[in-house]
């Protein structure tokens, strides 16, 4: 499964199936995977309870939720959710059902292999190997539905005014619906990934305006990265050029 983002489709091949391996399923699992780890190399979470599993970024926002059996050290997992914000829609979990063709392969099953050393527990699915930490003895979650939402903290605006104008790139973050290429100048007009535009700065928020396009967010520059945080939890990483 190749999902947009490198890490995801480790992180969901191989958490998917860590999770599988934490997680056991009444007929075939592996008792010694539940709770909850934490990726070597991104600090993703990942919680594996009894067949269910559920993984998250190191920021706390949802990945994906699915189910996993395990078998001489091999774990098939299956996603049946993924949060919104990862597929670059509303803020809200999703089944299969509910997305379009483009999404149906974060939902493939798959399998991978597995092997726990102490606290550590390694996976290799195509050739690729992860690793995580068993951070916690408790793996409990809970379970999606397409209704449940993720309320999201409340946040502050910081960071100077005066170094938003410049150009910035996306760096990190769903390009759908969201600006890529931001070119801002002082007088507060600029250009937004090739349309004119114009930008401001009111009531702590920042917010670019458009005919076309509303765009506002919680905003922090420091140095020369930006991070915009929207209403629905997503956020959105700039480096200025």
């Amino acid at each position: 499964m190749k999902n947009k983002r490198f890490w995801v489709g480790i992180l969901v091949i191989t958490l998917v199936f860590g999770m599988t391996v934490s997680g056991c399923v009444k007929a075939q699992t592996d008792t010694r995977l539940n709770g909850t780890w934490k990726y070597d190399d991104d600090g993703a979470i990942e919680k594996d309870n009894f067949g269910n599993y559920e993984v998250s970024n190191a920021d706390g926002t949802p990945v994906c939720q699915g189910t996993y059996t395990t078998r001489e050290n091999k774990i098939t997992s299956t996603p049946t959710y993924y949060f919104g914000t990862e597929l670059g829609l509303d803020a809200r979990w999703y089944s299969k059902d509910e997305v379009g063709k483009e999404f149906l392969e974060y939902f493939e099953t798959g399998t991978a292999e597995y092997v726990i050393n102490g606290n550590k527990i390694t996976y290799t699915y195509d050739g690729e190997t992860s690793t995580a930490t068993l951070i916690s003895s408790d793996g409990k979650f809970t379970k999606a539905t397409s209704s449940s939402k993720k309320s999201v903290p409340v946040e502050k605006s910081s960071g100077s005014v005066s170094s938003f104008p410049g150009r910035w790139s996306l760096v990190e973050g769903p390009t759908r619906n969201n600006p890529e290429e931001m070119d801002l100048l002082k007088d507060g007009t600029g250009i937004v990934d090739g349309a004119g535009i114009s930008w401001k700065i009111e009531n702590g928020r920042f917010y670019l305006i458009h005919p076309l396009m509303a765009f506002s967010s919680i905003y922090n520059v420091s140095g020369s990265t930006l991070t915009l945080t929207k209403d629905d939890g997503v956020v959105l990483k700039y480096k200025k050029k």
